[in-house]
């Protein structure tokens, strides 16, 4: 779950930027985790207590949002759509294919072994917010490649998997060329499917993810989710992710914690 979090904090600060340069300093005074990474410790929480209540998870990071330890430079930025769902206790079941449901989703590929409790889990951490079919084959497919990443370290495996959820992955230089801002999961799943498959290693999947005038910090977190089960993260970049997710919300360095203990990765492949 590191991975998502690391990236979504690296990515923060461009997510709005049109950035288009891959070599920008990875932290720095504004580094921020948003949404991203209250999610996916939401989820990594529930996953800890064994429960497959997932909505009553990621309501209460909704309302953990207004306890920060200290105020971040750059808010969680809830989209419009899931405040508003949020908000009225999660009531109904919304049909968003946002890829809200695809950032927050790598824990349950950590906690479970089984191919089968892996999926069944992605999709109920979508099932509520994030119902619409492309909203749930999102969470599903990020998290079934992530559990083979993590399984084999072979990133062919890991693309044959995606292409089993996707017709095609574009090439990374069509993704250069191409991407445009979305925060769809039809539109940002299979690209940053391509892009953690197609790098040689966990920075450079973030930065390309964080380079494409996109929604960087949900682009960072979803590429380097996977990036991390492929390659592992630098403990320069694990030791930055760590001390601004504590620092700002300590509940997610404390869950971080536990769930790294109990469920693994080790710090350093």
């Amino acid at each position: 779950m590191l991975g998502a979090i690391a990236g979504d904090i690296i990515g923060s600060v461009h997510e709005f930027s049109q950035n288009e340069d891959r070599d920008f300093p990875l932290f720095v005074a504004r580094s921020s985790p948003t949404d991203d990474s209250l999610l996916t410790a939401a989820i990594a929480r529930a996953c800890l207590g064994g429960s497959r209540d997932y909505r009553a998870a990621i309501l209460r990071a909704w309302a953990d949002t207004c306890r920060p330890a200290v105020q971040p430079p750059i808010g969680p930025g809830w989209g419009v759509g899931f405040s508003a769902w949020a908000s009225t206790g999660g009531e109904t079941v919304r049909q968003s294919f946002g890829n809200g449901a695809a950032m927050r989703v790598s824990p349950v590929a950590w906690a479970y072994e089984q191919e089968a409790d892996v999926l069944e889990h992605a999709r109920l951490t979508a099932a509520d917010s994030h119902a619409h079919p492309e909203g749930i084959k999102g969470a599903v497919a990020t998290a079934h490649c992530i559990w083979v990443g993590r399984r084999t370290n072979d990133a062919a495996a890991v693309r044959r998997t995606a292409l089993s959820y996707y017709s095609e992955l574009p090439d990374l230089e069509t993704i250069r060329r191409t991407h445009v801002y979305n925060e769809t999961c039809q539109g940002c799943v299979p690209e940053c499917l391509a892009i953690a498959t197609g790098t040689s290693d966990y920075e450079s999947a973030v930065r390309f993810a964080c380079s494409i005038r996109g929604d960087a910090d949900t682009l960072g977190a979803i590429a380097g989710a996977v990036s991390q089960a492929l390659y592992g993260i630098p403990d320069s970049i694990r030791q930055s992710a760590v001390r601004l997710a504590h620092r700002y919300y300590p509940w997610i360095g404390s869950t971080l914690a536990e769930f790294e203990s109990r469920f693994g990765p080790a710090p350093n492949r």
